[in-house]
């Protein structure tokens, strides 16, 4: 039961980031406002955050402790780097916070998959 959660979970995860993807795409190519990436972000993320929640509950692995720390990690970073750009470089704030929420959605896909290989690694081995 854990593992077809864990599955439909991933796939959930996997088509929310497709869409995303797709929704950004058409609004480059319409050349609009460029917010639509962030606004794909913020689901990403908010799904991330939901499937988070379900796998530490599924799962104890220490990918889940990386993921945790990590993303505060983030948070502070982009803290102390939008206080120290107060209004001179909020640019290089909106490049940080883009590049670093795509590489834990990412990072985040990934090791869903691998959670997925090891418990059908372990479950064939028992």
């Amino acid at each position: 039961m854990k593992l077809t959660l864990l599955k439909a979970e991933v796939i959930f995860q996997l088509v929310v980031s497709l869409i995303g993807l797709l929704y950004v795409i058409v609004d480059y190519s319409q050349k609009n406002s460029g917010m639509a990436f962030f606004i794909a972000l913020f689901y990403v993320g908010i799904s991330n955050l939901l499937g988070f929640l379900l796998r530490i509950s599924l799962f104890a692995s220490k990918f889940n402790q990386y993921y945790f720390f990590g993303v505060i990690l983030f948070f502070l970073l982009l803290y102390f780097i939008s206080i120290l750009t107060v209004e001179n470089r909020i640019d290089m704030v909106l490049y940080f916070m883009g590049v670093g929420g795509v590489l834990f959605n990412i990072y985040y896909l990934l090791y869903g998959i691998y959670l997925i290989k090891a418990a059908q690694k372990n479950r064939v081995e028992e």
